[in-house]
């Protein structure tokens, strides 16, 4: 797995691929399979699809970026809101060159991932939305936890929040390398993501979507639930709901076989 960068909007931004490198200002070759964009959770940054990415990379062309503000990227403030977020992920597949791509994001990604496709659909081949929500319930203790990091009331604390238990009882090792990678991204980011997260609402957008989407969740994930990835593939015309065990929210790590296997099948329907 590759990394490098490209400015967008006038920032630095880094992104993950697999492939052969290439010159610092030369975007890598693309044409390999279907181009497809990976967008992170909140807080997060691309690394954390670096399974899909090694799985994938054989037969299409993956890109996993870190966000605005986000791990290796400039800033220190991300966007405000899933739109912005949406407009960005179009500038950087300008800068790529790249007109098209399958967009794919967990939780604040899949939700952008969904409001892109509401935006650009001419620009959109398919969607993986993946621990998404059409409209966030976070809990409280969340953002407010968010908040005193922020304020510096509180210092960061490494939780199994997010992931199911046999995940917690058999593989701590991903439990920690999250954990290493949301270290990487400024406090103050993450709590912006939440925000943006709480203004989201797309419930009464989502049946505008009309390209092929995969609609997938953890079955243990209890911060966007089961019910509200069936809320998001009821509204999508041939939306495919899939559901997987031994999950939650951060699936693409616990159950990346599942995970790649779901979106390999999406691939070779395009």
């Amino acid at each position: 797995m590759v990394s490098k960068y490209v400015e967008v909007n006038g920032q630095a931004i880094n992104y993950y691929y697999v492939g052969p490198t290439t010159a610092p200002d030369v975007p890598p070759p693309l044409s390999r399979g279907v181009p497809i964009i990976f967008i992170h959770a909140s807080g997060q940054n691309g690394h954390s699809f670096h399974y899909q990415l090694e799985a994938l990379g054989a037969a299409h062309s993956p890109i996993a970026l870190d966000l605005p503000g986000h791990g290796r990227s400039d800033g220190v403030h991300g966007c405000d809101s899933v739109n912005e977020y949406a407009g960005w992920i179009a500038g950087f597949m300008d800068a790529l060159g790249l007109p098209t791509a399958l967009i794919a994001g967990r939780s604040i990604g899949g939700t952008i991932t969904l409001e892109f496709a509401l935006r650009y659909p001419d620009r959109t081949r398919a969607i993986v939305a993946m621990a998404a929500a059409a409209r966030f319930n976070l809990p409280p203790e969340l953002i407010g936890g968010a908040e005193a990091i922020l304020k510096g009331r509180a210092l960061p604390q490494k939780s199994n929040a997010g992931f199911a238990a046999r995940t917690i009882a058999e593989n701590p090792e991903v439990i920690e390398e999250t954990w290493r990678e949301q270290l990487k991204t400024d406090p103050r980011v993450r709590y912006y993501d939440l925000m943006a997260c709480t203004r989201a609402d797309l419930r009464e957008e989502l049946h505008k979507i009309a390209c092929p989407a995969l609609v997938m969740t953890g079955q243990e994930d209890t911060i966007t639930t089961p019910a509200d990835a069936q809320f998001i593939a009821d509204r999508i015309a041939g939306a495919r709901l899939v559901i997987v065990p031994d999950a939650s929210h951060n699936l693409t790590v616990e159950q990346p076989a599942r995970v790649n296997a779901e979106i390999e099948r999406l691939l070779a329907q395009l």
